[in-house]
């Protein structure tokens, strides 16, 4: 039979985008590119050369697939300690927001931001194949997993203490994507939230100009503000910023925001007399 580096190259480069700047990071991210042999690696560097401007560097098949899987487990092991930052914040009745903002400040602290869970169809899914042929148990990568895995339920909980007060309430989602300024819903925290709160009866509806699904019912800003009791935050899309909070103030039944990303400005929700609640 045919040998691999041998009668044909065989090399593999994983992708390193960003949704949303795809086109640009494409071109200008650095690249790794495995080959099952060095041969391999050349021949596809020199396709890589006609359109990356970043610097291509060339290693094996297996280092190759482990940098793109350690890259995506480490965010997610960020997300996750932001995440759990983000709870125990809550439990002291602190301002998540504040503590980050202020911890930035450490010239060798980056903490990212706390979120309704993460989504997409890389950085929740790699970190299992990380761990796939890996018989230790209890490791960082997978309890990090289930504490970003954990986050929506959190998140719908909180809701429903929120609106049980309410007959028939009904929940406004601003954002069905799992990422700002993108239209990828695949492994959307939003979509574990809806599940959750209309399996509890809640009336759901949905407010996201950028994605279209036949599987959920999207509406237009009016409508699925009308009569609302609650709007739920979930993707920071930029378009989101030309919402005017008056106009969503008169709409809605009660003034009720759960802001999962300090998207918000606090002072005009004031303004407006909105209830606030936070991750």
């Amino acid at each position: 039979g045919l040998k691999s580096g041998k009668d044909f190259y065989l090399a593999y480069c994983p992708e390193r985008v960003m949704p949303g700047k795809i086109v640009y990071e494409l071109v200008n991210n650095a690249r790794i590119i495995g080959g099952i042999n060095r041969e391999s690696a050349e021949k596809a560097k020199e396709v890589y050369e006609k359109f990356v401007e970043g610097e291509i560097y060339l290693t094996t098949l297996e280092i190759a697939e482990l940098v793109k899987l350690a890259e995506n487990a480490y965010r997610d092991v960020n997300i996750a300690f932001s995440n759990e930052l983000s709870l125990i914040c809550s439990d002291y009745g602190v301002d998540v927001w504040e503590v980050i903002k202020f911890a930035n400040m450490h010239p060798r602290v980056n903490i990212l931001n706390p979120g309704p869970g993460v989504g997409g169809h890389c950085i929740p899914i790699d970190p299992w194949f990380l761990l796939e042929n890996i018989s230790r148990r209890d490791t960082l990568i997978e309890k990090s997993r289930n504490i970003n895995n954990s986050i929506p339920f959190i998140v719908s909980n909180k809701i429903l203490e929120i609106v049980k007060e309410y007959p028939d309430p009904k929940v406004t989602f601003f954002g069905l994507s799992y990422k700002e300024n993108v239209s990828d819903i695949r492994e959307s925290p939003a979509i574990v939230i809806y599940n959750e709160l209309t399996k509890k009866g809640v009336n759901v509806s949905i407010f996201d100009p950028l994605v279209e699904s036949n599987r959920y019912k999207l509406s237009s800003l009016e409508d699925s503000l009308k009569n609302s009791d609650l709007l739920l935050l979930l993707t920071p899309h930029e378009i989101f910023k030309k919402v005017d909070l008056g106009y969503i103030s008169k709409l809605m039944r009660n003034k009720n925001i759960f802001d999962t990303r300090n998207f918000f400005s606090r002072n005009l929700l004031e303004k407006y007399c909105f209830k606030y609640y936070t991750i």
